[in-house]
């Protein structure tokens, strides 16, 4: 059985104002009597901008308790071993995931869980493909208690076009499995740094959705 996690919006509330100014100039754009190719061109640029914060449904693969969710849109650009020591202070499967431009911009949540702590980093905006981007640029780190025990954090790299990154939830807040978190008005990298006792069913390069795509599994029951 499939697990959904529904919402009535079908934008992020991150992109009202830039859908309503852009509704409204081609509105005038119409009322002025624009040419047809304007038109057309305004049209496009709109409806690239209700994609861009589109906030779409999603069911996730598998709804055992053991399933780990992937937090964000995007293609696994790396899986390493990493001592997490801010949060986790132990050892952790390190699963990293690239967003770009065209995926969608909302992190969640990869299994229910308790949002417990948070750490802002303040940095620069480069682009996230630039090398130093992960070591200089604004980052946003959280850190969460499974139900069952389990615990991980989560490290959000911005790109050149993010401004703040922030979580709708309060610490202490529960989080079901595949809600949403957070959005990001940019490319970005996540970071999910998750308990050695997990079984990996992703490798490197192979693209996941949020709240959809199941990246692994805790391997006991507990």
């Amino acid at each position: 059985m499939k697990n959904r996690v529904t919402t009535t919006e079908l934008v992020a509330k991150e992109g009202y104002k830039y859908i309503i100014g852009a509704f409204v100039v081609l509105a005038l754009a119409v009322y002025w009597g624009f040419s047809s190719l304007n038109l057309i061109l305004l049209a496009l640029a709109v409806s690239a901008i209700v994609y861009f914060f589109r906030n779409p449904e999603r069911i996730s693969d598998d709804d055992d308790e053991r399933a780990i969710l992937s937090p964000t849109d995007g293609v696994i650009v790396s899986i390493d071993d990493e001592y997490e020591d801010r949060f986790v202070k132990d050892d952790c499967v390190c699963v990293a995931i690239a967003t770009s431009l065209e995926d969608a911009h909302f992190i969640r949540a990869p299994f229910a869980s308790i949002f417990k702590a948070k750490n802002s980093l303040h940095g620069t905006f480069l682009p996230i493909k630039n090398e130093k981007a992960k070591s200089l640029n604004e980052r946003f780190a959280a850190y969460f208690e499974g139900e069952k025990g389990h615990k991980y954090a989560i490290s959000i790299i911005a790109g050149s076009l993010a401004t703040k990154i922030s979580l709708y939830k309060e610490t202490d807040n529960k989080i079901r499995a595949g809600e949403r978190m957070s959005f990001l008005k940019s490319e970005f990298q996540t970071i999910l740094y998750l308990p050695k006792n997990v079984e990996l069913k992703k490798a490197v390069g192979e693209k996941v959705k949020a709240g959809e795509s199941v990246i692994g599994y805790f391997k006991d029951a507990e």
